[in-house]
């Protein structure tokens, strides 16, 4: 531009001011998953590509959760397992123990992580996938105002729980809380424990350990504790039903792959 007959030429603080910043192929991931999750369904070849390795992920079974009740809460358990910011699920699966397994994706661009989760119920195929709805909702409530389809996730971790089981732990980590008055259950109990985790499958996780099998000290049941993809945020679960319309498995996706490979 001119200012009195002279032409003004922008300093380069301006300049940079101007141009956006170029995004990174992480950051552009990111942004998209974000808006990706949490709908009310999506389409099958979606979910089969979490299990099949089209997009690089590799599936680990990381161990079996008892279900002693079959009622089923969604939680973060290093946050909410046990509190009233647990999801309690509406449907209930037969009691028993079932496998946990966990999608892993190696991304060039995101590094090692947890795809997806899933409880697997029965070795039959899922044909559709519907939303896992919280107790006392139904499909028709979704989008309504109380009816939080979803989990919230604040220390990155995820888990299945019977609600039972979710009881138990809470009063497990009130009675540590008690005799460990200025110590964090994290850093002063469970990190050593994902460490150990990580030293015993170094190849599928990360250092700081990304899943946990661990047994309640009281009953002995089994908990299975696993990463969150990219870490805090809320996650939807989903029943994979069979052709016989009876639940095959519970998925929580927490990552599309195809958003962190690059081609």
């Amino acid at each position: 531009m001119k200012l009195f007959g002279k032409e003004k030429k922008n300093k380069p603080e301006e300049n940079r001011e101007m141009v956006q910043p170029k995004k990174s192929p992480m950051q552009i991931g990111f942004e998209k998953n974000l808006k990706f999750l949490n709908r009310d369904t999506y389409p099958l070849d979606f979910f089969q590509s979490l299990w099949n390795g089209k997009f690089g992920t590799e599936n680990f079974t990381v161990g079996e959760t008892d279900i002693p009740t079959g009622e089923i809460v969604l939680a973060d358990p290093l946050a909410y397992l046990g509190s009233k910011y647990e999801t309690i699920l509406e449907n209930k699966i037969p009691t028993g123990s079932y496998p946990v397994e966990i999608s892993v994706l190696r991304s060039p661009t995101a590094g090692i992580r947890v795809a997806a989760a899933r409880l697997k119920i029965k070795e039959a195929d899922a044909v559709e996938y519907k939303l896992a709805m919280p107790k006392g909702h139904t499909a028709e409530d979704y989008g309504k105002p109380g009816a939080f389809s979803f989990f919230g996730v604040d220390t990155g971790t995820g888990c299945f729980a019977d609600k039972a089981v979710s009881e138990e732990f809470c009063k497990f980590t009130t009675d540590w809380h008690i005799a460990n008055q200025d110590k964090n259950i994290y850093d002063d109990y469970f990190r050593e424990l994902f460490e150990k985790s990580y030293k015993k499958y170094p190849d599928i996780q990360t250092p700081y350990g990304d899943f946990l099998l661990w047994k309640l000290p009281e009953s002995g049941n089994r908990l299975i504790m696993f990463s969150s993809g990219l870490g805090d945020g809320v996650y939807s679960g989903y029943w994979g039903i069979d052709e016989k319309g009876e639940a095959a498995e519970l998925v929580v996706p927490f990552m599309n792959p195809e958003f962190f490979v690059i081609t």
